[in-house]
């Protein structure tokens, strides 16, 4: 018989496969471990036992809580890829933190693994598009995109989304991509990230989940348990908190000898994949979506415990070792305000002794509206705080401007743009705020222009704000005491909403670090919300004084009409 060639043995294959079904979505371990290679080798889950159980996970919707360097991202591009092969007009869109991300991850991820697969190496060379946003395999298609920019999402449909890195990537922009689902018969999501804080993205996905955890059972007693870095792990001669111990003190612990105890007989157990089970945290909550929690524990040949307590010292902050080593949310005093700096920004005044001041507001069904002014030591000072009905906010906006005799006025437009645009016919220091993505150190841009009836030019008056950013100099300015806050009728609300907001750890985003600002699980930010445009409308007075000049702030030219106090 004339032996086929590699082209035309793996053609045959394709064929085989889509004709006779002989796969489905349930195999796509198989598929892996059969159809793509690593180092030269065909791919194996050995040291990597647990992504096997998760690519064999039917769920229609997955969330993952990860550690890093566990081979997880390695494991969801591979998943990506056997599903637009194995499936029959099936299309993926894989998201990552940015384009830019993106496209880096493809050229040295993806196409080694295509190229190293002589199945994927032909479906892919034989198809009409292959470039790093997008992949052909027979009649599929697998998308790279990122999820930063807001235009990412348009006219792209597909059947599952897998979205890496859920935590560093921009929330919006996210609940956009679902809408590509909306004609799928499938409707498959895939999470899986890093966490940061406790309630953020990654974190709320894996508690609205049947929580999947790999337990150890002891082999010395048979004892059932979830290995804990802080309960469990155990140095000879060190009987102090494990986080205590830093880069100083390291080398007078005997870390290289620290192993994980069974907390019942105290015995060192084995990691290995016989001794391990995944258990169900909660198997009486009725979730749809499925929730795998992936612990360095779970891949104890590559990653060992005197491993990860030096990895615990070489981490600014504790809480990125909780975050990225051990794969559990955290927070500390970086990640957002807490009560005692609400506390100590507040201040007790009668009635506000400043002639002019500023608004900032936060529009919803229920606006939160700031009233605030600047004192002769340039503070920032919160004088009055308001919720009010939408149906309401245009009395009420217009009651405040009058008796506060109010200058600078920074108002969310969304969702309510029909709103702004109305109110600022009447108005022409009123500016709608939106969000932007912005590189370097422009905190925001103003856009001011008047109408031209023979140049069939409107009106603009707009501040592009880069709310991460301002976020992080709004929250160094109140630790700084340059924000005060007057204690009124609304004080605890103030409370609950100003720290509603958490900061996640700061990432890479297109070759710059940034902070992500996290909204919480219950909406309670508004406040948080209002007091940035507030602090953004006093910038804008600043430079609009000459105060500041207008290049520190990435400030465009605008005009600021002071009221007329005969009106």
């Amino acid at each position: 018989m004339t032996q086929l060639s590699t082209i035309e043995a793996s053609h045959l294959d394709r064929i085989r496969q889509r004709t006779v079904d002989a796969l489905s979505m349930g195999d796509v371990a198989k598929w892996v471990s059969t159809k793509t290679k690593i180092n030269g080798r065909l791919y194996s889950f050995v040291d990597h036992e647990y992504q096997e159980r998760v690519m064999a996970d039917e769920a229609q919707d997955i969330a993952i809580r990860k550690c890093s360097q566990v081979g997880l991202s390695e494991m969801s591009i591979r998943m990506a890829l056997a599903l637009v092969a194995l499936m029959e007009s099936y299309s993926v869109i894989y998201t990552f933190p940015s384009a830019t991300f993106a496209s880096t991850y493809v050229k040295t991820r993806v196409d080694p693994v295509i190229a190293s697969s002589d199945y994927l190496q032909h479906a892919v060379g034989t198809s009409a598009v292959d470039s790093a946003e997008v992949k052909q395999i027979g009649r599929n298609f697998l998308y790279f995109k990122g999820a930063a920019v807001s235009n990412a999402a348009i006219s792209v449909s597909a059947d599952h989304l897998i979205h890496d890195e859920l935590d560093f990537s921009d929330e919006v922009i996210i609940a956009q991509y679902h809408s590509r689902l909306t004609h799928s018969p499938y409707k498959r999501k895939t999470k899986l990230s890093t966490p940061t804080v406790p309630g953020g993205p990654i974190d709320t996905e894996f508690q609205a989940s049947r929580r999947h955890w790999n337990f150890c059972k002891c082999h010395h007693c048979g004892h059932l348990f979830i290995p804990d870095y802080y309960q469990h792990v155990v140095i000879p001669g060190y009987s102090g908190d494990l986080r205590a111990i830093t880069k100083e003190s390291l080398p007078r612990v005997r870390y290289k000898e620290a192993a994980l105890h069974c907390p019942h007989c105290g015995k060192v157990p084995s990691m290995l994949p016989e001794h391990r089970e995944w258990v169900i945290e909660n198997p009486d909550d009725a979730f749809d979506q499925h929730g795998y929690q992936v612990q360095p524990f779970d891949a104890p040949n590559l990653i060992s415990i005197a491993s990860l307590v030096k990895a615990s010292t070489e981490y600014r902050r504790r809480v990125d070792f909780d975050n990225f080593s051990l794969g559990l949310p955290a927070e500390d005093a970086e990640s957002g305000f807490t009560g005692e700096d609400i506390e100590a920004a507040g201040v007790s005044l009668i009635e506000s002794p400043f002639a002019t001041h500023l608004i900032g507001a936060d529009m919803g069904l229920v606006c939160r509206i700031l009233v605030g002014a600047v004192n002769s030591d340039g503070q920032l000072v919160v004088v009055h705080a308001e919720r009010v009905l939408i149906g309401q906010f245009r009395a009420r906006f217009a009651a405040l401007c009058s008796q506060y005799r109010v200058t600078i006025k920074v108002v969310d437009t969304q969702p309510y743009v029909e709103t702004i645009l109305s109110l600022q016919e009447h108005d022409v220091n009123l500016y709608g705020a939106f969000f932007v993505q912005k590189k370097g150190l422009e905190l925001f841009e103003v856009k001011s222009r008047d109408e031209d009836p023979d140049e069939a030019v409107t009106a603009v008056r707009q501040v592009s704000i880069a709310k991460n950013k301002v976020l992080d100099a709004v929250m160094d300015d109140m630790r700084n005491g340059q924000i005060r806050l007057r204690k009124t009728e609304e004080w605890a609300q103030l409370k609950i909403e100003l720290t509603g907001l958490r900061r996640a750890a700061t990432t890479l985003n297109d070759g710059e670090m940034i902070s992500q600002w996290i909204k919480p699980k219950n909406g309670m930010d508004h406040y948080h919300m209002a007091l940035m445009y507030l602090w953004v409308a006093m910038k804008m007075r600043r430079v609009a004084a000459g105060a500041l000049p207008a290049s520190v702030l990435g400030v465009m030219k605008f005009k600021v009409t002071e009221p007329d106090a005969r009106k």
